[in-house]
């Protein structure tokens, strides 16, 4: 270990040493020539590290809890200390559930009410009530 690294937290280590060999690899590619080719290829690299990070960090979360290295939290909202070692700790935020529009449910309550309105208006009411949104674009680079 250099004397730099000693002097510097794990996460600038990460840092410096990723940027690095993303900086190595962009000097070496034929695409680094020009401005849209840099670009293009940079973001192919970053992507490219995402994915192997999320799966690499999947398969060590899922090691650890089969080892007993760190347990899940409790369900109920709140903060929990879940694992530890000398240099970290594992915390976890619990929030409240999620409530979601169930239309089913609202024909039921508004069938049960002092209104008495049959279930199948109500599905109609939500059907006329939708209105568009916006669509998801998902955007992917691949190597020729």
């Amino acid at each position: 270990m250099s004397r730099l690294e000693g002097s510097i937290g794990t996460a600038a280590q990460i840092h410096t040493a990723v940027g690095y060999a993303v900086q190595t690899i962009m000097q070496k590619h034929p695409d680094s020539k020009h401005n849209q080719g840099r670009a293009i290829l940079e973001a192919y690299i970053w992507d490219e590290i995402a994915k192997l990070a999320k799966g690499r960090s999947d398969n060590t979360w899922e090691k650890m809890e089969k080892a007993g290295i760190y347990t899940k939290p409790d369900p109920k909202a709140g903060k929990y200390e879940c694992g530890e070692s000398p240099h970290f700790i594992i915390k976890a935020t619990v929030s409240e559930p999620i409530k979601r529009f169930n239309e089913e449910e609202l024909a039921r309550v508004l069938e049960a009410s002092q209104f008495k309105i049959p279930p199948h208006m109500t599905k109609g009411f939500v059907g006329a009530a939708k209105v568009p949104g916006s669509s998801a674009t998902r955007l992917t680079i691949e190597e020729r």
